[in-house]
């Protein structure tokens, strides 16, 4: 055997163990060559179509595409076949029974001999996963109208109760404890917004103040923010919109004019950490109030519990004054 018949041997017998791999695979696999044209199927693809190879040749896969999803995934992969970059696409295929699943398309370039070849890809049923995630999203819905429901009520009774106390004390400390739970029904609110266990604090702080701007004010304050976009888990984002939230209460209350210029900025520090700081236009804080890190002073509502919050996510809260009051909470970032 020459050796052009040996090479020719060897490419055949790797060319049959590939289509044996790909063909036994738990996948469906698809390749193209140089033009975005799919030029090969392995038979899972073919079995869940219900057709030959050749009908799925070009773009006769995309035949199966639900409707909705046919334009923007033929783009996505024309998009990324001309730049050569490796994406991810999930997208629905109707399957030879008529039904649509849902699929996770991931296709790669790969070259031959230093020359881009086409693009090698793999699609996963995902319909079991996508099943699930929009039973949480109904789950969760479901919470949420409960928990807007029982704070509703609770404000309701606390309202009740105010009205009927006698004392200025009593009305004040009520009031607090209503202005307290409107602030974790905004923060509620919030969390809602977000499916994936992770928030923005650059979207999530700065729509969690307006909303605590409107409820105490009517919206009369200069909200000046510098957020930088910073993702962090549920449970920490819930612990800093309940901090921000009674800070900007007292910003409002403490700001020293009906129209009260309020400063807030979260941004990245060196180390691993992360800053966010509240501050107002008014007359600052008193020395003892300063020099107890914050820790005394009845007129200013919720340092106990600002405290305890800092604490349970493991951050530092300074005071200062500068052109008024100004809190800096700074922690470990997960």
């Amino acid at each position: 055997m020459t050796e052009s018949e040996h090479a020719s041997h060897y490419a055949a017998l790797g060319e049959a163990e590939f289509r044996e791999l790909a063909d036994n695979a738990p996948v469906m696999i698809w390749r193209s060559s140089e033009t975005p044209l799919r030029d090969w199927f392995n038979r899972p693809w073919q079995a869940f179509a219900g057709k030959n190879h050749e009908q799925l040749l070009g773009y006769g896969w995309a035949e199966d595409l639900h409707p909705d999803d046919f334009n923007p995934s033929v783009t996505l992969y024309q998009e990324a076949f001309e730049a050569r970059r490796a994406f991810t696409l999930p997208y629905r295929l109707r399957r030879q029974d008529g039904t649509y699943r849902w699929f996770l398309d991931k296709g790669a370039p790969y070259y031959r001999h230093g020359e881009f070849a086409g693009f090698f890809g793999s699609c996963t049923d995902i319909t079991d996963q996508k099943d699930l995630e929009a039973h949480q999203q109904v789950l969760l819905a479901e919470l949420d109208h409960r928990v807007k429901n029982n704070l509703q009520l609770i404000i309701a009774f606390l309202q009740m109760s105010k009205i009927r106390a006698t004392g200025d004390e009593a009305k004040e400390l009520l009031e607090s404890a209503i202005g307290r739970i409107q602030g974790v029904g905004a923060v509620q609110a919030e969390l809602h917004r977000s499916a994936t266990g992770f928030v923005d604090l650059a979207v999530y702080l700065p729509n969690l103040i307006r909303a605590s701007i409107q409820a105490e004010s009517g919206n009369h304050a200069d909200l000046r923010v510098e957020a930088e976009s910073i993702n962090v888990p549920f449970k920490l984002a819930s612990d800093l919109g309940l901090i921000t939230n009674e800070l900007i209460t007292n910003a409002i209350k403490h700001g020293g004019t009906a129209a009260p210029a309020i400063r807030f900025a979260v941004r990245r520090l060196d180390g691993g950490l992360l800053q966010v700081s509240i501050g107002d236009s008014g007359k600052g804080f008193r020395a003892d109030q300063l020099s107890s890190g914050g820790a005394t002073g009845s007129s200013l509502r919720g340092l106990g519990l600002i405290g305890a919050l800092a604490k349970r996510c493991n951050a530092e809260l300074t005071r200062t004054n500068d052109q008024g009051a100004l809190v800096t909470v700074i922690l470990p970032l997960p």
